[in-house]
């Protein structure tokens, strides 16, 4: 059974969590706003991508990501 993991990030004074856990080659990480996300690790470190998930969503906060 998989572990869950958490990943910390700190924006301006504001600390950030999100929850990951990989099972085999495929990550999923659960965003503070109770979303989550599915990626393929491909040898990747599922803490470093976990991370790359959380600050990209607190940069969507700021209005940063303009689809």
């Amino acid at each position: 059974m998989p572990r869950m993991h958490e990943c910390v990030f700190t924006h301006n004074g504001v600390e950030f969590s999100a929850d990951y856990e990989a099972c085999g080659d495929v990550l999923l990480v659960f965003l503070p706003d109770d979303s989550s996300r599915e990626s393929l690790l491909r040898g990747r470190d599922p803490h470093a991508v976990a991370l790359e998930y959380l600050m990209f969503y607190v940069d969507t906060l700021e209005g940063g990501a303009k689809g």
